[in-house]
């Protein structure tokens, strides 16, 4: 494109590039909804190329950018990398709904199945066990 063709200016695109990138990390650190199927999809490895996409861009750009897009993409560095050390401690959920339990209810809810299996095994179980317990072996004197 050439300088007479109107056009979104160099700035423009810098902030929607930027905009985008972090938009992108925030759906692979799994806090917003993936715009394409409405639901939440964690993927660290992905969330920590895009931040290093944006490191590079800051390095690159460094003295080139104006002070409010000097401003946006440092804060969203940031904040970013804020939360990927947060979300990268967390374990992977194997389910969906795992995701978007709480642990200490999760944690909650598998102990009262525990509790209800024991209770539904009641007597027969504590029975079962006395029968399976080891005879002593015969000792040499």
């Amino acid at each position: 494109m050439t300088e007479s063709q109107t056009g979104p200016s160099d700035d423009q695109l810098f902030v929607t590039l930027v905009a985008d990138l972090v938009t992108q990390a925030w759906v692979a650190l799994g806090k917003i909804k993936h715009p394409a199927t409405d639901k939440i999809e964690r993927s660290i490895p992905a969330a920590g190329l895009i931040i290093d996409m944006l490191d590079m861009l800051n390095r690159k750009t460094a003295g080139n950018r104006t002070q409010a897009e000097d401003r946006l993409l440092l804060d969203s560095l940031q904040q970013l990398k804020l939360n990927f050390i947060a979300e990268a401690d967390k374990p992977e959920a194997t389910e969906e709904k795992g995701s978007e339990e709480a642990p200490a209810e999760a944690a909650r809810a598998s102990k009262a199945e525990d509790r209800k299996e024991t209770a539904e095994k009641g007597p027969k179980e504590k029975k079962s066990r006395a029968d399976q317990s080891p005879k002593p072996s015969p000792r040499k004197k």
